[in-house]
């Protein structure tokens, strides 16, 4: 399980002036409580299951930046994205809905767009969201490739050895965003919004052969 803390959210508004924090896969709440902690106007999160929405909406009931949605991410995301003028941070962490919860088994969704709706919200969003200067955060980039990750690669295979890469990430963000693989926990992809030279040269100054970044993570990684 990835950890949105991991980033220092006001820097990155600061930085790409992203004044909406949206979130897929609400869990226990723990994401948004985080996002409160930085100045957004706004904060959307979604999650499939019932169960789980209800007890975060009277988590958070009375706030009114915060608003939690009940439904398959995808689905809610054509619907909510087209309302939404500004910048956003996406914090995409919806995949085994229940399962950390221990409500399920991790494979139980036969369905992968369910079990691991990554590739389908990517497409969304390079959809819906041309013309924006949006930062993404992939969670779980272990599930796709192995790598040096923090805490190994991926114990059970979620999907099958030729879908395991990539590419959709590619396909979608290489003309529009900087495309970073970050190893710490279970792994990130971390996806920046290409502007001036001089910006670019600000980003890789913390991004190393085997990235480790500093400037927009909360705290230094070993």
């Amino acid at each position: 399980m990835g950890k949105i803390n991991r980033f220092d959210l006001s820097r990155i508004i600061a930085k790409f002036k992203t004044p909406v924090f949206f979130e897929t896969g609400t869990f226990r709440g723990d994401g948004i409580d985080y996002a409160l902690q930085s100045p957004f106007e706004k904060i959307i999160s979604i999650e499939i299951v019932p169960d789980l929405a209800e007890k975060a909406k009277k988590r958070f009931a009375g706030n009114e930046k915060v608003k939690i949605i009940q439904g398959e991410s995808s689905l809610v995301m054509q619907e909510e994205l087209p309302e939404l003028p500004d910048n956003c941070i996406f914090w995409l962490d919806a995949h085994f809905p229940g399962a950390d919860a221990g409500m399920k088994e991790y494979n139980a969704d036969i369905d992968e767009s369910i079990r691991l709706p990554l590739v389908i919200e990517s497409s969304v969003i390079r959809r819906l969201r041309k013309g924006f200067k949006d930062v993404i955060i992939m969670d779980d980039l272990r599930i796709y490739e192995d790598g040096p990750y923090q805490n190994g690669n991926v114990p059970v295979d979620a999907l099958p050895k030729q879908n395991r890469n990539i590419d959709f990430v590619t396909q979608n963000f290489n003309k529009s965003h900087h495309i970073y693989k970050l190893y710490q926990e279970e792994g990130y992809i971390l996806l920046l919004p290409k502007q001036s030279n001089w910006l670019w040269n600000l980003i890789r100054l913390f991004t190393q052969a085997k990235p480790k970044p500093t400037s927009y993570l909360k705290n230094e990684l070993s």
